[in-house]
């Protein structure tokens, strides 16, 4: 079981907490593994750790369902840094998880948090069971799944999961709400084993460029953390939805991520025409709240016959405030939707956000990057005839 290893030769000169502490993870373990009902479906997947650019962490134990995470120390340090799919840890087929428990350290924040909870295993069993489509490189669509829990920890003992499958899909399971806990060094501890204890690396991982990136560090320094800021990107919510107008061409799919962290590809024939416009483009489906976009990328076939690549990153406030000059106070009552634009010389796009309340804003992107196609060079193509 999980961390065993370490402390086998040494049981007796353990704390009775710290004992304790381990052995009802592995308890907790088994018994999620025995409750099991034998007729539920296995899966093949793995876990995949996310932490905040600058917000290292150490695991001490922890266990999604039955399965381990065999890694400590965990870090990152370019985008995407949440709910990221890639990077996980061994897979294979086994059942699904009901429940986590966790212990680590916080090194920005100096202190150890823990957490133990069910998750809503009939909504991770219904997303690995209904999957989703996909375009392959040959351009087919085909249907796959999730094969990745992804487990996103951010200051404040923030955690959220999801079920993911790379950069290509993640949807969210739930956010959690860890406790901290005092968690002291035992005796008998070896040197690699005292590093989750040890001043002197939490000075090293905090002040390293393999963890944090020293331009990552400086525009941090002397500032508090942010608590809350991942709460709020689950937390602005609103009833809107995106229309994309090509004059006069074609589009195709459309990646987005969104700052929650749950990502997903729009297949250019799940598009319907908006409002009987064929130049216009939107994904026909019963209002609802979503999140806000992060990235964007945008394949489309312009009058011309030339095929472009437009992708679009937002800024965090400048994109709620956007939102919240639109909703207002009253945002329940409020529906709108976001017109993506491309000019006709097909070097720009402009974002108006348009609600039914008779307020509207323009949304600048931080950046806009556009590339012109052919069709050797698209990854996945897209007919767009």
């Amino acid at each position: 079981m999980l961390f065993s290893s370490i402390f086998a030769e040494k049981p007796i000169l353990m704390k009775k907490p710290l004992l304790f502490l381990l052995l009802t993870l592995q308890l907790a373990s088994c018994q999620n593994h025995n409750n099991k009902n034998m007729n539920e479906p296995q899966y093949d997947w793995g876990v995949a750790v996310n932490t905040p650019i600058g917000y290292p962490i150490r695991f001490y134990a922890a266990m999604v369902g039955g399965r381990p995470i065999v890694r400590e120390l965990y870090t990152k340090k370019e985008e995407p840094d949440w709910g990221n799919a890639l990077g996980y840890e061994s897979h294979s087929m086994t059942y699904l998880p009901s429940s986590v428990d966790m212990v680590w350290l916080s090194y920005k924040e100096d202190c150890f948090y823990r957490l133990k909870t069910t998750i809503d295993y009939k909504k991770i069993e219904k997303l690995f069971r209904e999957g989703y489509k996909e375009r392959v490189p040959n351009g087919e669509v085909r249907h796959t799944t999730y094969n990745t829990i992804v487990v996103g920890v951010a200051p404040g003992g923030v955690v959220v999961l999801w079920a993911g499958r790379g950069y290509k899909k993640t949807t969210e399971i739930g956010k959690y709400q860890a406790e901290k806990i005092d968690l002291k060094e035992p005796p008998g501890l070896d040197s690699h084993e005292r590093l989750i204890f040890s001043k002197e690396d939490r000075e090293e991982v905090l002040n390293s460029d393999l963890t944090i990136p020293k331009a990552v560090r400086e525009a941090n320094k002397n500032k508090p953390i942010p608590f809350g800021l991942w709460d709020s990107y689950r937390d602005h919510q609103y009833q809107w939805f995106p229309v994309y107008e090509i004059p006069n061409g074609k589009i195709g799919d459309v990646r987005v991520r969104y700052w929650n962290g749950e990502t997903g590809t729009t297949l250019y024939t799940d598009f319907h025409s908006y409002m009987g416009k064929e130049d216009f483009f939107y994904l026909e489906e019963p209002i609802q709240k979503r999140p806000l976009f992060k990235e964007l990328v945008i394949s489309y076939k312009a009058e011309s016959g030339q095929k472009y690549l437009a992708k679009v990153w937002f800024d965090w406030e400048a994109v709620v405030a956007a939102y919240q000059k639109v909703f207002g106070k009253e945002a329940a009552q409020v529906t709108a939707h976001l017109d993506i634009r491309v000019n006709r010389n097909n070097t720009y796009l402009t974002f108006q956000l348009i609600g039914d309340n008779g307020k509207q804003t323009f949304l600048e992107p931080k950046t806009l990057e556009y590339y012109k196609l052919s069709d050797r060079n698209i990854i996945t193509p897209t007919p767009l005839d």
